[in-house]
């Protein structure tokens, strides 16, 4: 990496590639989704998630669709989540009601944005960082 910014940083000095132009462009996290708590009540599983929006930009809908797992990898459930409304460099938090208990969850797979109103779904699912403090589910995409 060293060498190629080398390379890069010798074309601009020279002048062959204009400085306006993004050279090493990186996913910028824009939010961040951590499963908080998981704790069984009424043979239901409460999903508690902090979601962070890290920009200044108010986000009305974020709908995730969540798949989750049982420990041995089985998909049991699929649900669609609403996440917002979050204003700009605000954190929430929201809970949400799965079926059986949270031992039978081992993991939750971000598998798309429904909606997002920040903008292009795609976008806020790769500006999406997840974390997990359940050490048995784990959240990824």
């Amino acid at each position: 990496m060293r060498g190629v910014r080398h390379v890069i940083v010798t074309l601009l000095l020279g002048g062959l590639i204009p400085s306006s132009i993004p050279i090493l462009a990186q996913a910028e996290d824009l939010s961040r989704l951590e499963l908080n708590a998981a704790e069984t009540a009424n043979n239901r599983c409460l999903l508690t998630f902090l979601i962070e929006n890290k920009t200044s930009k108010a986000v009305d809908s974020l709908k995730l669709d969540l798949a989750l797992f049982n420990p041995e990898g089985i998909i049991q459930h699929r649900m669609i989540t609403e996440m917002g409304p979050i204003r700009g460099m605000r954190t929430n938090v929201r809970t949400f009601s799965a079926e059986g208990e949270c031992g039978q969850i081992g993991a939750i797979l971000i598998n798309d944005v429904a909606a997002c109103s920040a903008g292009d779904p795609a976008e806020c699912m790769d500006g999406l960082a997840l974390s997990s403090r359940v050490k048995a589910i784990r959240l990824y995409k």
